[in-house]
């Protein structure tokens, strides 16, 4: 074979590789990976050009040409819808998903209208690049190649990239001193946050490595024990206060909000949970970090169990026989509490039936199942005026309640039919002035307000409410607004210093209001609560609030940190009102041990041994 055979089939095959590039390139370039990784990197582009080697390599083995086109524009479509969702995901969550996300999508195809705003110009060009770099690759796919020499030359090639690719990354530190970690062969070797590894890594690569470590099983679990076991031995064991006991005894209803943002609690907004925060105990610096996707989930199990979902996948269904015998429902259930959980979805949803009930509680309720139709489901004055639901919340004492209000859940537009029927229930949220989505942000939590005043009126009637604790917290900030523009400006109006900063307090009859200004997260909900009811405050990855020898401190899933007087972000501190570098230094280096031990506690089921 000449030198002008070798380039022609050289050139032939490039033709056939070089679209699944140029996909992994569109959806880095147009989801900000540069931010993360440079676009020009070796690994993340060798990773893609082998895939896509290995990819055409199975579309030239079929004779006809036609049979290979064909499987050629299946393949591509695969991806192509594949980068498509992930860029949808990218523009609402900015991060992706990783394949057990996958199994919370039917949530997501209940909000067809919210995804269409998402269809603007920038939306528009993705699709039409992708279509393109896939119709280029099915009419350039050639038919007289030797497919013996040159299937197994591609198949090689993958086989090479997987090999090397790797290795380009950064060595992994020895020590994570400041900075250090970025190091890019750390985050592989975790691969935790979305972001960052499908920068890393390109798409295919990122499918790839997030299957093998899902199915890769724990050899190491008596080492991550003994590692666990080191973290709380090392941490200052907590100290009883002021504050512990005070509720003991107390009926409690834990109340997780949906979509209630800081700037929408508020006084012309939400009057009665305006009322309780300010009469209660508010916790003014309380911060919701988003682990993995399922937003809503991930933050009931962080505040049920004190630990967080892991950063790279949901929990609901791949933890629901794992042991939590210190999560809220079951310490409760220890000292005689009647503990149910009620909320509008099916208990199937979200694996809600098996995982409350490894949380102790003993019953999941859903709206659904008592409601005449599915819009009265949504409505959460549902939860309060049912007399079936209501009975169930009351009927024995003392009561644990834990509701999930639905009302404020995405989307806000015109086409959203439970937002439609919030306005027309309050049509003074209709102003003109303000996007059409903030009306119907407000409106739908006054729905979730107006639940609270049926609520304490049916207690009060009853004469439950003065023995009755009622605590609120929110799932996550309000990032169903489509405009990121108007969420930050309302989010910053009300002194949120981050998107994730949400409403948290307590309220009960007789309260002394206070505002705690602690840097708070939500796994330090459950150490709190334990505290207050005078229960056993265990070992989890959260603390109490009041505890003294807990300064406060959030971590986000991507090695993000805030305390209250610096805020560190993708590697860099962003602000600082008095940490020293040694201080920085070793809050960056806690962080990540953080996370490692969190997700340690989930590899190991570590709680199992306590019922043992």
């Amino acid at each position: 074979m000449d030198k002008k055979q070798l380039l022609r089939l050289g050139g032939s095959a490039a033709g056939a590789v070089l679209p699944f590039w140029l996909l992994d390139l569109t959806l880095r370039a147009t989801t900000g990976g540069a931010a993360w990784y440079p676009l020009y990197a070796a690994a993340p582009n060798l990773f893609s050009l082998g895939f896509g080697a290995l990819f055409a390599a199975l579309c030239l083995l079929p004779r006809r040409r036609a049979v290979g086109r064909v499987l050629y524009g299946l393949i591509y479509a695969v991806w192509a819808v594949y980068a498509v969702v992930q860029y949808g995901i990218w523009r609402i969550f900015d991060r992706f998903l990783f394949l057990s996300d996958f199994l919370l999508a039917g949530e997501g195809l209940g909000f067809a209208g919210y995804i269409r705003q998402l269809m603007d110009a920038r939306f528009v060009l993705v699709v039409a690049l992708l279509i393109l770099w896939g119709t280029l690759g099915v009419w350039r796919l050639p038919e007289d190649l030797p497919r013996r020499r040159v299937c197994p030359v591609l198949a090689l090639f993958f086989v090479l990239t997987q090999f090397v690719a790797p290795r380009l990354y950064a060595p992994v530190p020895e020590t994570l001193d400041w900075d250090s970690w970025q190091s890019s062969g750390y985050e592989y070797e975790r691969f935790s946050s979305s972001a960052y590894d499908l920068a890393l890594t390109g798409p295919y690569q990122f499918v790839a490595r997030d299957a093998y470590l899902s199915v890769l099983p724990n050899a190491d679990a008596v080492e991550q024990r003994a590692q666990i076991d080191a973290f709380f031995d090392e941490r200052p064991a907590h100290e009883e206060n002021q504050m512990t006991g005070l509720l003991s005894g107390k009926n409690l209803i834990l109340v997780q909000l949906e979509s209630v943002d800081d700037f929408v609690l508020n006084d012309a907004n939400t009057p009665t949970l305006a009322r309780l925060q300010r009469e209660g105990i508010n916790f003014a610096e309380f911060y919701t970090p988003q682990y993995a996707n399922g937003y809503t989930f991930n933050t009931e199990f962080a505040a049920q169990t004190g630990v967080y979902p892991y950063a790279n996948g949901n929990v609901a269904y791949s933890l629901s026989r794992s042991a939590f015998p210190y999560a809220l429902g079951n310490l409760l259930a220890h000292v005689d509490y009647t503990a149910n959980s009620f909320h509008k979805s099916e208990a199937k949803f979200y694996n809600r039936g098996a995982m409350h009930q490894a949380f102790g509680y003993e019953q999941y309720h859903s709206a659904l199942d008592y409601a005449q139709d599915e819009l009265q489901a949504s409505d959460d004055r549902f939860l309060a005026d049912c007399e079936e639901l209501y009975s169930a919340m009351t009927a024995q004492q003392p009561f644990a309640d834990f509701l999930i209000t639905y009302s404020g859940h995405l989307g806000y537009d015109e086409i959203d039919a439970l937002t439609t029927y919030a306005l027309e229930q309050f049509p003074e949220y209709r102003d003109d002035s303000r996007p059409y989505e903030i009306n119907g942000l407000f409106a739908k939590a006054r729905l979730t307000d107006e639940m609270f005043a049926h609520l304490l009126e049916r207690l009060e009637e009853d004469g439950l409410l003065e023995n009755t604790v009622i605590c609120v917290y929110d799932d996550h900030y309000a990032y169903g607004l489509t405009d990121r523009e108007v969420l930050e400006e309302y989010s910053e109006a009300a002194g949120g210093r981050l998107l994730e900063r949400t409403p948290c307090f307590i309220w009960y009859q007789g309260c002394t209001p206070q505002v705690v200004t602690k840097t708070l997260q939500t796994v330090d909900l459950l150490p709190t609560l334990a505290n207050l009811f005078g229960l056993e405050v265990s070992d989890t990855m959260g603390r109490d609030a009041f505890d003294p020898n807990y300064e406060g401190y959030v971590i986000f899933p991507n090695g993000g940190w805030m305390t209250d007087t610096a805020y560190a972000k993708n590697g860099q501190i962003v602000w600082n009102n008095g940490m020293t570098d040694a201080e920085v230094s070793e809050m960056n280096a806690y962080a990540r041990r953080f996370q490692e031990i969190n997700d340690a506690i989930l590899d190991t089921d570590y709680y199992a041994q306590a019922t043992e």
